[in-house]
């Protein structure tokens, strides 16, 4: 078990979802310039942020990843019909947790996860410990299925 890990997660809990890096730790992130920023990057912002259903968003971030759709379910451990159901139904949204398995998968950053949460019209909220523990997972970019699970059986909650 990953006693590390869990005890990090117990004190992201405790401070209600606050990230427990350092203010140092967090003043240390490099800054970019606009020259630094590929025309490509602002052509998938532009396409990512606007107002897109979960369907449209779901498989722009699959493509942005370069692999198959049958990688991203097998990863997220979604039965290939439901898949088939997200991909064929635009209309469709699946369950929060096949969401942010979605997420997983995709190792998403926050922001690119919150917003896939939001447009299935869900969010992670920080008076719950079980999205506490995700968004924990997510914020330290832990996206190992078995690590998660061994998080989340931890605190006595359901694993993927």
């Amino acid at each position: 078990m990953n006693e590390s890990l869990i005890q990090e997660c117990r004190l992201y809990i405790e401070r209600g979802g606050e990230d427990t890096q350092t203010e140092a730790e967090g003043l240390c992130r490099p800054s970019f310039r606009l020259m630094d920023i590929d025309a490509g990057e602002v052509d998938f912002y532009l396409q990512f942020n606007r107002n897109l259903s979960f369907n449209e968003r779901l498989f722009l971030l699959i493509d942005r990843t370069g692999q198959h759709d049958s990688d991203i379910y097998k990863k997220a451990r979604i039965d290939r019909r439901l898949f088939s159901k997200i991909r064929c139904n635009e209309k469709y949204i699946p369950s929060k947790k096949i969401v942010i398995a979605l997420c997983l998968a995709l190792e998403l950053s926050r922001d690119e996860a919150d917003l896939l949460l939001s447009s299935a019209g869900y969010s992670l909220s920080s008076a719950n410990d079980y999205d506490l523990i995700i968004a924990f997972c997510i914020d330290k970019r832990v996206y190992d299925f078995f690590d998660i699970n061994e998080v989340l059986q931890h605190f006595g909650f359901d694993v993927f």
